[in-house]
């Protein structure tokens, strides 16, 4: 059993409220729309004398406690909406989504926060006496303190508290009372005490052989309790005294947020912070408190709230009104406190239960029809759940679709839906969708309402656990194939979208700080999705069982607390679950607190010889590392790297059975191979003689691929494998086995998982062979097989139907459809008849399927469009039972789909004809809720974008526009207006369907409307925005949607204005969430560009590296460079900058011919170091050992008339020897001679080995300056290299270029060198570096062979210029590169030229682009 939760304690320092208790009495007047009344808070105040409550759109009339008038300080948030910024600092996108993210903040951040101030003090002179703004100033500073504790401790409910009393004379006799009553019981407690003890007393004279410790310690407990009961009694008394009754009078008139009146119809809604609109609360999903409700209304009006229904008083008022009185003993938060006023038909459930539906007269029939499944969902939950409905009578009510805000609002006991889902008996396609959502509002009673979160980061275990209980009611009334068919679609969505931290289910980042945000929108979709993913899970490892004694545990009528935590779940897990704690510590974390879902990539191979099947398994993860994000993301993505805990399954179909192998680990390597062994064994064959014709191998060019495949399959005693078939986990899995397997899973496998799999594989194969088409054509027609994966077969049939296969997707379709629906005598349609349900929702996809087979020329085929023309034409309807609205609606939805080409342009005009007709027959008689009149627009539009070139635009646009009038039907409204939207997006652009929106919200009326525009101009911009371009939006269309974003309209709704904020995110390349936005204010772009400007002049002397540019055709692959004004005193510093830089990598390598001489003159040098100020000229002569590894900023000088010479023969070689010395060089001042002179910066970190230097050379080192200046001679072709500053150290490395002293720097080599060969061990068994070692060595052999005929020929050039004199000494001769040799940027110098008549040594240098390695 569960352990008790502490309990937080009450108050705190700088006081807090906790309220026991709220009655509402409330009356309304629905002609002028004004709601007057009150409400009285039971408090318990903790130390402060001041608390603060929620109040907004009403006006107060006077504040009592306990029964005497209190000073109070009320700023309603509404008044400051209109006091929106400037918004002077919007420029572009991105400030405007800056912009939109203060904005959104800012005004979550206000209304989170009390803002009715009420101090129960009796006396009022300390009030009176100081200033007003002195004394509001203090009631604000007071309720802020307040505001913090009430939203941080938690709620203590009072179980069997008393009841408001109207009455205030006798308040101070009840206070008297309980005090007397107190006292006695006091007493009684002492004298039981006493008799106790006597009684002890007796006991111990009686009992001789009692040690004296058991004496003692039993005298001990008895006083320890007695210490208890009397601190007990301490508590309650302290409670007593700081208990207050506070009423509230108030008028709130012309409701606008909160409540909504349309015509005679009064209704709440259950938006975020929205309570407080239409009566004082504290409106926070952690404040709870049972409620007393009493509402007056007209006596032909019926006033439905929460709660049991306790009595109806008649009023003797001209004219008579009528009380609904209502009480609701469950503590639940203001946010669930619902009213719907209105000249309701009452409907009670005919099945005995205690459920209540409620619609108006003319929706009756409907939702008699509706509600005749409802009992089966309502004894499932009990059933499953061994508890009673907690709050007595359900409650449902319908209303019209232009009134609600959303299509359903919970309340405690109640519910309020949209008409939209009641369905008419004659509709078949709503069937399914309505049942599952009105199962889904009622499971909520249970998870969420009743049993609540304990804090923001558990909402998702309360949403989870209701979705998992509507799944369960899909599995036992709508069939185990519909609950697993939707569990896998929802997991692909989840693993498609689960890609940042906004995902992440129990993170404070994705819950606690987004302020209720998290729930609404797309991504409120996916956590709730992925909630019931995990919960799944949950159950898979612990059992059904289990996890069902879990969920009875927490709605038990048992339980002390209502509310529900992560962490008192996962203890459940543990003691019931039997679930292991090493287990639990890694799944909460890696699946609640973090994102992603694994990725796991399998393929198969088959050692006949073993028996054995190969399994080469590759993890990752959907969550993807953003640079931009926060800490907080970073770190959920890197504890993806550690995988998940728990083992994946592998089931393996064989020849003689089915085998399940629990062997796939989800954690360790991501790279895997694992092994399993086969039962079944392959049957000997014949050896059998090629055929004449045939291939070497037996194949027969005559022969089908897939018989091919089928005969090589033969050779494995496998059918097929799946991978974690019960979906035990939520991943996204890539497998990877022959064609014919995947025919076998889909003809043989029963589960509709396994088929919707191989469907998908199938039609996303590169070469279609006739087995694959046959196989799904076979399954399409398939009766016994899941309807809902027929039509995915059918859809994939219309995807294979190419002129490849001779269109036999297509032809398989017509047939098939045909088949079903067609007179064979007369080739026609005959009357529609849909007793067969699975079956008509087949055939009612085909038309749809068989527009999207395209042609080669990307049209659609003419004999597909006359098969569609075909089917409007002759439908009939005639002694059908059900309606063919939704069956018509798919036809006209699939003429949207078709491609109009040369061969098809013909029949666009009877087409056209076939629309306008179904429009005007539906105008003139409308159908059911307008659906057929919706996809006719919706198909005019889809045809004008596609042939715009035919057909005038602002023709179909005025053909439209009339069905925008009020009198249209709501959804036939909101449609036409989403059309031009669409219509002005291809005709104008973004910024014009964005200023088309804005006009259409300000027209709009309905709350729900303007969230549905909202929606789809948001999907708009998801599909259309390029994030390369910034003038798709306008800076005026930005400050429109700004000023949208902050006004009253926004402010009425929630879903409008957290959606509108979102099309700002996504306008600025933004995921539209609040998840990752800073929590202070962006700098402006203007400052941004001044502080760069001062890092840079700050970091001057360390050399910039720039991007490298791609080479012109005019010149070589080498880039050009600006000068360097200040050479640079710490090179080094390169490599110890944080950001990624390209590094020019320089090898040389001296000719073997001056090898002997360069030695001889490098012997003659002494070992010493100079450090001098060598960045200014100054020259060190102690030069020791051949080699040098230098840092460079220079130039790489090159034009058309003097290329440098680029090879890719040079060997590379690392600077590592006896003697080192380190040299730092600065070049600058050069510029490339070209059409236009082109300047970059270019940052060089060379490693030279030069094995000897040659004996002239060093005597010019002393003529040399710190900067190499060949402006003056790139035009000759032997131009000089004027000066060069070089300062080194025999033996140890100067500070200005190395950064570190030399043990250091041999430290850290060792350490190199320990990790190179650690990780060379490691992957010493790894196939992928063992077959990037063999390549590598083959690309050195080619090297090396080249550069041996490259020396060749460049020893007879050498032979035949070696009369010719050099014109200068320290000359670098370029030639002409070999551009087919190498990609990288190589170059190759020749020999320094000197006055002497041999061979001149040969210089090669390579130059080789690699990023910078961060240091530390």
């Amino acid at each position: 059993m569960a352990k008790a939760r502490k309990q937080k304690p009450e108050g705190g320092a700088g006081g807090g409220a906790t309220v026991l208790h709220q009655k509402l009495c409330l009356s309304i007047d629905m002609e002028n729309q004004l709601i007057y009344g009150y409400t009285e808070i039971k408090v318990l105040l903790a130390e402060n004398d001041t608390f603060a409550l929620h109040a907004d759109s009403m006006t107060i009339r006077n504040i009592l406690v306990d029964g005497e008038a209190a000073e109070f300080e009320y700023s309603p948030h509404w008044k400051n909406v209109d006091g929106q910024p400037s918004w002077l600092s919007v420029s572009c996108l991105k400030t405007a989504a800056d912009a939109a993210c203060s904005a959104y903040v800012s005004s979550l951040t206000s209304e989170s926060v009390p803002n009715l101030i009420i101090s129960s003090e009796r006396s009022v002179k300390s009030t009176t006496e100081l200033p007003e703004g002195e004394n509001g100033e203090k009631h604000e500073e007071n309720g802020g303190n307040s505001v913090q504790l009430s939203d941080d401790k938690e709620v203590k409910t009072c179980n069997g508290s008393a009841e408001g009393n109207d009455k205030e004379e006798g308040r101070e006799t009840k206070k008297e009372d309980e005090k007397e009553n107190r006292n006695e019981e006091k007493t009684e407690m002492e004298i039981e005490t006493e008799e106790k003890e006597r009684e002890k007393e007796k006991d111990k004279e009686t009992e001789e052989g009692k040690e004296e410790n058991e004496d003692e310690k039993e005298k001990e407990d008895a006083n320890e309790n007695e210490k208890d009961k009397e601190n007990e009694m301490q508590i309650e008394n302290e409670k007593v005294k700081n208990t207050k009754l506070v009423r509230v009078d108030y008028i709130l008139e012309k409701a606008e947020t909160g409540v909504h009146f349309v015509n005679n119809v009064l209704h709440s809604n259950s938006q975020i912070r929205r309570a407080h609109c239409w009566f004082p609360c504290i409106d926070s999903a952690i404040e709870r408190c049972p409620f007393d409700l009493e509402f007056t209304v007209s006596t032909d009006l019926v006033a439905v709230s929460n709660g049991d229904l306790l009595y109806q008083v008649l009023s003797k008022e001209d004219p008579p009104r009528k009380t609904y009185v209502y009480k609701l003993n469950t503590p639940v938060s203001a946010q669930w406190i619902s009213l719907v006023v209105g000249p309701f038909e009452i409907l009670p459930d005919k099945n005995g239960i205690s459920v209540s539906h409620m619609c108006l007269s003319p929706t009756l029939s409907k939702l008699e029809n509706t509600i005749s499944f409802f009992h089966d969902a309502y004894s499932c939950y009990e059933d499953y759940l061994a508890a009673p409905f907690p709050f007595g009578l359900y409650k449902q009510i319908f209303l019209p679709s232009e009134m609600v805000v959303s299509p359903t609002s919970f309340g405690a006991s109640t519910c309020i839906f949209s008409v939209d889902i009641l369905n008419d008996e004659k509709v078949i396609d709503q069937i399914i969708g309505t049942r599952i959502k009105l199962a889904y509002a009622l499971a909520r009673q249970w998870f969420g309402i009743y049993t609540s979160a304990e804090e923001p980061n558990d909402e998702w275990l309360l949403d989870g656990l209701a979705g998992f209980l509507t799944d369960l009611f899909i599995k036992r009334y709508l069939g185990n194939n519909e609950a697993r068919y939707r569990r896998f679609k929802a997991n692909c969505t989840v693993c498609q979208f689960d890609v940042s931290g906004a995902t992440g289910l129990g993170s404070p980042a994705a819950s606690t700080d987004l302020y209720g945000t998290q729930t609404i929108g797309s991504y409120g979709k996916i956590r709730s999705l992925k909630a019931v993913a995990v919960l799944q899970t949950l159950e898979k490892q612990m059992g059904p069982d289990s996890f069902r004694k879990i969920l009875q545990m927490i709605v038990a009528s048992t339980r002390a607390s209502r509310t529900l935590s992560a962490k008192e779940f996962r203890h459940l897990a543990n003691k019931i679950g039997n679930l292991e704690r090493p287990f639990l510590k890694e799944f909460f974390p890696r699946w609640i607190e973090s994102c992603g879902c694994p990725i796991m990539r399998l393929g198969i191979s088959y050692s006949k010889r073993r028996n054995m099947v190969e399994l080469a398994v590759s993890r990752g993860c959907t969550a993807k590392a953003d640079p931009d994000s926060d800490s907080h993301a970073d770190g959920d993505i890197q504890e993806g790297a550690t995988g998940w805990p728990g083992m994946m399954s592998v089931r393996v179909h064989e020849t003689d059975g089915v085998y399940d192998h629990p062997i796939l680990p989800m954690a360790g390597e991501a790279l895997q191979v694992v092994e399993l062994q086969c039962h079944s064994k392959v049957a000997a064959k014949r050896f059998q003689k090629t055929k004449k014709g045939s291939k070497p191998d037996g194949s027969d060019d005559n022969v089908d691929a897939s018989t091919q495949e089928n005969r090589t399959s033969m050779d494995a005693p496998l059918l097929w494998i799946r991978v974690d078939p019960e979906m035990e986990y939520l991943a996204e899995i890539h497998f990877h086995q022959p064609i014919q397997m995947w025919i076998n899973q889909l003809e043989k496998d029963k589960d509709v998982v396994s088929q919707s799999q191989a469907i998908a594989v199938l039609e996303k194969l590169p070469q279609l062979s006739f087995a694959v088409i046959n196989a799904l054509n076979n399954f399409l027609n398939d009766t016994k097989a899941f309807w809902r994966v027929r039509v995915e077969a059918a859809y994939a049939l219309a995807v294979t139907a190419s002129e490849d296969t001779d269109l036999a997707g297509l032809l398989h379709l017509v047939k098939f459809y045909k088949s079903r629906r067609f007179d064979a005598d007369i080739g026609l349609p005959r009357p529609n008849d849909f007793h067969d349900i699975p079956e008509y929702f087949v055939l009612e996809a085909i038309p749809h399927a068989v527009a999207l087979v395209r042609s080669s020329d990307k049209s659609s085929p003419r004999q597909a469009i006359e098969f569609i023309l075909q089917l409007l034409k002759y439908n009939d309807n005639n002694g059908n039972v059900y309606s063919d609205v939704y069956w018509l609606a798919a036809m006209v939805q699939a003429i949207g789909e078709v491609e109009f080409g040369q061969q098809g342009i013909g029949l666009l005009s009877s087409l056209l004809k076939r629309i306008d007709r179904l429009l005007q027959f539906d105008n003139f008689m409308p159908g059911y809720n307008g659906v057929l009149t919706v996809s006719c627009i919706r198909a005019l539009a889809r045809i004008a974008e596609r042939v715009s070139s035919s057909i005038c635009l602002d023709r179909i646009c005025e053909l439209i526009t009339p069905f925008r009038n009020m009198d249209k039907p709501w959804k036939v409204r909101i449609e036409a207006s989403r059309v031009l939207l669409d219509l002005e997006l291809h005709h104008k652009g973004l910024d014009a369907a964005l200023l088309l929106f804005l006009k259409y919200a300000d027209e709009e009326k309905t709350l729900r409307g303007g969230t549905k525009l909202a929606v789809h101009v948001l999907r708009i911009c998801q599909a259309n925005i390029d994030s390369s371009r910034t003038d798709q939006i306008k800076l005026q269309t930005l400050l429109a949607l700004l000023h949208l974003l902050g006004s009253k309209k926004s402010y009425n709704n929630v879903l409008l204005r957290h959606n509108v904020f979102c099309i700002l995110q996504i306008a600025a390349g933004r995921p539209p969430t609040l998840y990752g936005v800073p929590k202070f204010a962006a700098p402006s772009p203007l400052v941004q560009e001044i502080s760069i400007d001062q890092h840079t002049k700050a970091d001057s002397s360390v050399p910039q590296l720039s991007r490298p540019q791609e080479p012109s055709t005019s010149t070589p692959s080498v880039r050009e460079v600006l000068p360097t004004t200040v050479p640079s005193k710490d090179a080094d510093n390169i490599s110890n900058c944080s950001e990624r830089r390209n590094v020019v990598k320089i090898r040389v390598r001296r000719a073997a011919s001056s090898s002997k001489a360069d030695g001889a003159a490098s012997s003659s040098k002494a070992d010493g170091a100079d450090l001098r100020d060598h960045s200014h000229g100054g020259r060190n002569e102690n030069e020791v050992g051949p080699c040098s590894s230098m840092s460079v900023d220079a130039p790489m000088v090159g034009a058309p008339n003097e290329p440098l010479n680029t090879s890719n023969h040079i060997e590379e070689q690392n600077s590592c020897h006896d003697r080192e010395s380190r040299m730092s060089a600065s070049v600058s001042n050069a510029k490339l001679m070209d059409t236009h002179e082109i300047s970059k910066e270019l940052q060089c970190t060379a490693d030279s080995r030069i094995d000897a230097v040659d004996s002239r050379l060093d005597a010019v080192k002393d003529q040399f300056s710190p900067v190499i200046n060949v402006q003056d001679g790139v035009d000759k072709p032997g131009s000089q290299l004027e000066g060069v500053s070089t300062s080194y150290a025999g033996t140890q490395a100067p500070e200005s270029v190395n950064g570190l002293d030399s043990k250091e720097k041999k430290r850290k080599d060792k350490k190199d060198k320990k990790r190179n060969r650690d990780e060379k061990r490691d992957k010493k068994d790894d196939p992928e570096y063992l077959e990037k070692k063999r390549l590598k060595k083959e690309k050195k052999k080619m090297e090396k062979e080249l550069a041996r005929k490259q020396k060749e020929g460049d020893r007879l050039s050498s032979q035949q210029d070696i009369a010719k004199p050099s014109d200068s000494q320290g000359t670098f001769v370029a030639t002409p590169p070999a551009p087919a040799q190498s990609a990288e940027p190589q170059v190759s110098n020749k020999d320094v030229a000197v006055e002497t008549a041999r061979t001149p040594p040969t210089k090669k240098i390579k130059i080789r682009f690699k990023p910078l390695k961060k240091i530390g």
